[in-house]
């Protein structure tokens, strides 16, 4: 066996990750198992919630590699966690902005600290659950490619964004031309795998019950400040019990009674205040996105950019996870500073209730781009 039929594979502890590894395992190389221990959360091991990083997934994550025959480690992650994922997670809501934390999580943990810990164990890939798929180069100096999974239901291209030529080249998924429900469960069930009917994970996993202005209220030892609920034009509709708790394009759970459905259009921070509107007051064309990251070779994506100028070139872009793709047109918001000056997606159809801090991917048919962080968005 050499050195580059050695995978570490991420196990989770769930069905996705077990499936994962049984598959490499089939394929004939050389598994070591790790389990990231991210936070503690003693609700996670009372119960069958379907978070992850906790204690019980470890757990169930070694009962699969045992069954497998290779063996498994459990990577005290929890620090970097904090730091990357957890922090960012709470400065960004506290900015008023709305976070992404499993994007965070793939692009600082599994793809970061995991990879760094799969070369200190002379691995040459890392292997993840997830639903998409890695296409080597068809020349030897060609591209790797990020593409949509073949389950439309699970696809989940949109949360690895952030893997580059130099990640992608390192990467294995082997469910992305899979189905969940159709193949991942029923190879788990003929393995007799624990996790075969565990749950898909659900909200926030370091989040006890998604409740994450009451998460924020406990970091923090005090209640978020109360404040006014205004119209667009300023008038006091009501109060509220802090800013976090709401998010751009919320309908449900205002306190505000109306003739007519109001959303959250804006979140004020400074002013402790926040503006419910109108669908019509929802409505973009275009955002602005910084943080870029390239999955498509970096290089050659910002030359052409630049050869298109303000026109841009056409892509299909989402702005929410399970979105169909929208179609826009991609340039620099400066093309004097190129991607770090942010990038600009111009949408053909306006967009309700684009969210600054979430993320923005965009594509090629069904080949990943690049994508960032959303800044602002605008109307033309």
């Amino acid at each position: 066996m050499t050195a580059r039929r050695r995978v570490l594979v991420a196990m989770s502890g769930g069905v996705d990750s077990s499936v994962t590894a049984y598959l490499l395992k089939q394929q004939g190389y050389d598994c070591v198992g790790a389990t990231m221990l991210l936070h503690d959360d003693p609700a996670a091991d009372d119960a069958d919630t379907g978070t992850c990083g906790s204690s019980r997934d470890a757990d169930d994550a070694a009962s699969v590699a045992h069954a497998l025959g290779f063996p498994h480690h459990v990577l005290d992650l929890r620090a970097t966690f904090e730091r990357c994922v957890v922090d960012k997670f709470v400065r960004t809501y506290e900015a008023g902005r709305t976070p992404n934390p499993c994007c965070d999580c793939n692009r600082y943990l599994k793809f970061g600290a995991l990879l760094d810990h799969a070369r200190e164990l002379g691995c040459d890939f890392v292997a993840t659950g997830h639903y998409a798929q890695v296409v080597p180069p068809a020349q030897p100096d060609g591209a790797w490619r990020l593409v949509k999974g073949a389950d439309a239901a699970k696809e989940q291209s949109y949360v690895l964004y952030a893997l580059t030529q130099r990640h992608l080249a390192h990467v294995l998924l082997p469910l992305g031309s899979l189905t969940k429900d159709r193949d991942v469960r029923r190879i788990a069930r003929e393995q007799g795998f624990v996790s075969a009917e565990k749950p898909d994970s659900q909200g926030i996993c370091f989040v006890p019950g998604n409740d994450f202005a009451s998460f924020i209220e406990r970091r923090h030892g005090r209640p978020l400040p109360e404040g006014d609920v205004v119209d667009t034009h300023g008038a006091v509709l009501g109060h509220h019990r802090g800013a976090l708790r709401y998010t751009i394009g919320q309908r449900k759970g205002l306190g505000v009674a109306a003739a007519h459905p109001l959303y959250v259009c804006a979140i004020d921070i400074g002013r402790n205040t926040v503006t419910l509107g109108s669908v019509d007051d929802l409505m973009a064309d275009e955002l602005v996105a910084d943080d870029w990251v390239w999955s498509a070779p970096a290089a050659a994506m910002e030359e052409r950019l630049r050869d298109a100028g303000d026109a841009g070139i056409a892509v299909g872009a989402k702005i929410r996870y399970h979105q169909p793709d929208q179609a826009a047109r991609l340039s620099f918001a400066d093309a004097g500073a190129g991607a770090d000056g942010g990038v600009r997606v111009r949408f053909e159809t306006p967009q309700r209730g684009i969210a600054p801090g979430q993320a923005v991917v965009v594509y090629d048919g069904d080949t990943v781009l690049g994508g960032g962080t959303v800044r602002h968005a605008d109307s033309r």
